[in-house]
């Protein structure tokens, strides 16, 4: 076996996957390759587990080898930045792309400006180890090989001419022209297997593959070797849990007293046209729990579907203080499909807002500050909740705050598809959302400043027949830096609002801080309408009684 070639290769470990690794060729910077192993953790991204890759330079001549090594070694740092500081959200796929196509045309436009020839087109061969799979993405002359049970295959083919002859140069390469096209292809992985990248050679007979096994080059050769063999794969990764859960089967909802999994079912706190809430109490593990237990009609709904599997991936994901955060059981415990929630006592905030006394403004913007804070949260794993309401917001003693249903949340690199579908409740999208723009930091600014206003108003939409209701109008008591901040917020153009959740929430906090402390003392010396009238109507009389008064004399 392989396994002796790697003997003393130190494992590499990142991302539960624990990996050996060896090297042959040229000495860094002495050939025109670069061979390089990156850990996401030193990316700050271990959940994006490592790269093992070897990039090779294709100098015009002879002379220009030392430029052809420094571009491989451009392309390969690049190439690592770009994907370990890719959107959490995106697939290895979409970063793998966006790392690439961001160098290519910086590289491009250099090689045709560099008369000297100091920077060449590169070939890129690289495996990606992140979940529990492995991806090989590949452009130029590069070649990676599988060995299993001593069998080996090839995963990904170069882009030389076919037939290959003499010294022939890619097809396709980092650099090469404006456009790029990168193959990429998924293979599952287990303890034992071996992978080997080779590059920088012309042509590949089986001998050469199965020397380069064994760490063995052609005598003078110029190509260079990196082999792989591993030790350790991790369990199952968050797209095989969704997986599991969609090959869960429908059941019917159940009655109280019933017992699901060691659930026994209490009353029902919510019913919906596709899902139904109940309490539950957890007699395994002894709380209060809440199953959102999908209906069969559900099945008919394409789109709430797919949501359902994303609300218990993002559930499980997001470690908010603000966002509810689901429970994740183990699939032996799991006979049918449904979410568990922890059992939150307290109301929503549709309820608060219509019961008196209305809320005040330490109160009210204490609570707007957490909204901010969950949706910044969400933001930072690039989720987009799009569904901000006071049904979907949950006030808890001592002043906490939870934000719920992440049903319709969208995921920028992963929901490409949908991205541009209205997702929502329709008095809370912004304008553009209905126009076909994907949803965005500030259309969630939007919907949070719809919220904001509803919660000062007492339930009263801002929405007019022809304009915008000034909160003020409802709210006189309340000073007006508060009611600039929502229009801000509202506005029609997306620009003209806050960039973020977290920009709104600063000027939320420097508004308690710095804003008109004396505005509802200044409101008191302007009339209503109201008041107007009951004014007029006190005139009226002590002019009445003085004319009587002067009658009766």
């Amino acid at each position: 076996m392989a396994a002796d070639a790697i003997a003393g290769a130190t494992p590499v470990i990142s991302g539960g996957w624990q990996i050996a690794t060896r090297f042959a060729g040229p000495a860094q910077g002495e050939g025109r390759q670069f061979c390089a192993v990156y850990e996401g953790g030193a990316f700050g991204h271990p959940e994006r587990g490592m790269i093992a890759a070897i990039a090779c330079g294709h100098p015009a001549d002879a002379g220009s080898v030392k430029g052809a090594s420094t571009s491989a070694q451009l392309v390969m740092h690049s190439f690592a930045e770009g994907y370990f500081g890719a959107r959490r959200t995106f697939g290895a796929k979409r970063a793998v792309e966006l790392a690439l196509t961001s160098i290519n045309p910086w590289l491009h436009g250099q090689i045709r400006n560099d008369t000297s020839g100091q920077l060449t087109p590169v070939s890129l061969t690289s495996l990606l180890f992140y979940g529990s799979v492995v991806g090989v993405a590949q452009i130029g002359a590069g070649r990676a090989f599988r060995r299993r049970a001593q069998k080996i295959t090839p995963v990904m083919d170069d882009h030389l001419p076919t037939p290959p002859h003499g010294k022939a140069e890619p097809v396709r390469a980092v650099g090469l022209d404006m456009e790029l096209s990168v193959d990429f292809e998924e293979l599952d992985a287990a303890a034992g297997d071996q992978f080997l990248l080779l590059g920088g050679l012309d042509g590949f007979q089986p001998a050469i593959v199965e020397a380069g096994f064994r760490l063995e080059l052609p005598e003078n050769s110029q190509a260079s070797i990196v082999l792989l063999e591993v030790i350790a794969a991790p369990g199952r990764d968050a797209a095989a849990r969704r997986g599991e859960l969609a090959d869960l089967p429908l059941r019917p909802a159940p009655r109280a007293g019933d017992v699901w999994d060691g659930f026994v079912i209490g009353k029902t706190i919510y019913q919906g046209r596709y899902t139904v809430l109940k309490i539950a109490h957890d007699s395994i593990e002894d709380r209060e729990v809440v199953l959102k237990i999908p209906l069969p009609s559900m099945l008919q709904d394409e789109v709430f579907s797919a949501g359902f599997m994303r609300e218990a991936w993002i559930g499980s994901t997001v470690r908010g203080n603000n966002v509810a955060r689901y429970i994740e059981l183990p699939p032996e415990r799991r006979s049918s499909l449904y979410l568990v929630m922890p059992y939150y006592r307290g109301e929503t905030l549709e309820r608060r807002l219509v019961r008196p006394p209305p809320l005040l403004l330490p109160d009210g913007v204490g609570i707007a500050l957490k909204l901010c804070e969950a949706v910044q949260d969400l933001a930072a794993i690039q989720i987009v909740h799009r569904d901000l309401k006071p049904e979907n917001i949950i006030l808890l003693p001592g002043n906490e705050v939870k934000l719920l249903d992440l049903g319709l949340a969208y995921l920028p690199g992963i929901d490409i598809r949908d991205a541009v579908k209205p997702g929502g409740t329709l008095r809370y999208m912004a304008p553009e959302l209905l126009k076909g723009v994907q949803a965005s930091a500030r259309s969630e600014v939007y919907a949070l400043a719809v919220t904001i206003y509803r919660m000062f108003s007492g339930g009263a939409y801002p929405f007019g027949q022809r304009e915008t209701v000034p909160l003020a109008r409802l709210r006189p008591d309340l000073p007006g830096w508060l009611g600039k901040i929502i229009k801000q917020a509202m506005a029609t153009d997306p620009m003209e609002r806050f960039a973020d959740a977290g920009e709104m929430a600063k000027a939320l906090y420097d508004g308690l801080v710095t804003g008109e402390e004396d505005a509802a003392k200044e409101r008191r010396f302007v009339l209503t309408k109201l008041q107007l009238w009951q004014a007029a109507a006190v005139i009226f009389a002590i002019g009445f009684f003085a004319l009587l008064a002067r009658s009766l004399r």
